[in-house]
């Protein structure tokens, strides 16, 4: 327990209608041209070589409990209710990070700056959801080696910036899972570079 683990190449692939979603596309109504369609199609193809998604993951003990905090192993305290709720039948938690990478980022903004917007948000969407689709792959990964234990993840994660959660906390889940070592970075407003990056938290509890 406690020991980070780094996976360079993790097959994370979102689905195409939660890209579509995302660039505003509803089924039964939004109706595509040919133009559009193969746009989209040329898009989707792009940001799925662009994207390298990597993942680190660490899980850390709970060693005390309120419902406003949970404090690790470590000496680490969340505040936060929501989060609190969340962990209260886990004696663990699992901090995990995905990255789509920097290649992707620095195409969106290549499209964007010389005017096609259009394609660049098709890539901005491609690359959203597979850092997404990474944390989801860790999950499952994580899942199959928490079964031979009789333990699960909960079914639902959290991440700083939402709920009562402080985006401050990315710091200190990044400094934790020593996510350097990924080629991320954190600015002085908690935001991850590259961009299309992640950060979540869920409990273990017994299956």
């Amino acid at each position: 327990m406690n020991n980070i683990k780094y996976l360079e190449h993790i097959s994370a692939v979102p689905g195409r209608e939660m890209i579509l979603a995302r660039i505003g596309y509803k089924k039964d109504k939004t109706v595509l041209d040919e133009r559009n369609t193969k746009m989209i199609d040329e898009g989707i193809r792009t940001g799925e070589l662009l994207c390298n998604v990597r993942g680190a993951y660490g899980r850390f003990g709970i060693v005390d409990r309120s419902e406003s905090h949970i404090k690790l192993m470590n000496g680490v305290i969340f505040k936060s209710e929501n989060l609190s709720k969340l962990l209260s039948m886990s004696s663990e938690v699992v901090l995990m990070a995905s990255t789509a990478g920097k290649d992707v980022v620095e195409r969106i903004s290549r499209e964007i700056n010389s005017g096609n917007a259009a394609f660049g948000v098709i890539l901005d969407s491609v690359a959203s959801q597979t850092a997404d689709a990474g944390l989801n792959w860790l999950s499952n990964f994580l899942n199959k080696i928490l079964s031979r234990e009789g333990r699960k993840l909960t079914k639902h994660r959290y991440s700083p910036g939402f709920g009562d959660l402080p985006l401050s906390y990315q710091r200190v889940i990044f400094e934790l899972l020593g996510l350097g070592k990924l080629d991320m970075e954190l600015t002085d407003s908690f935001m991850l570079m590259p961009e299309k990056s992640v950060i979540a938290i869920a409990g273990v509890e017994e299956a």
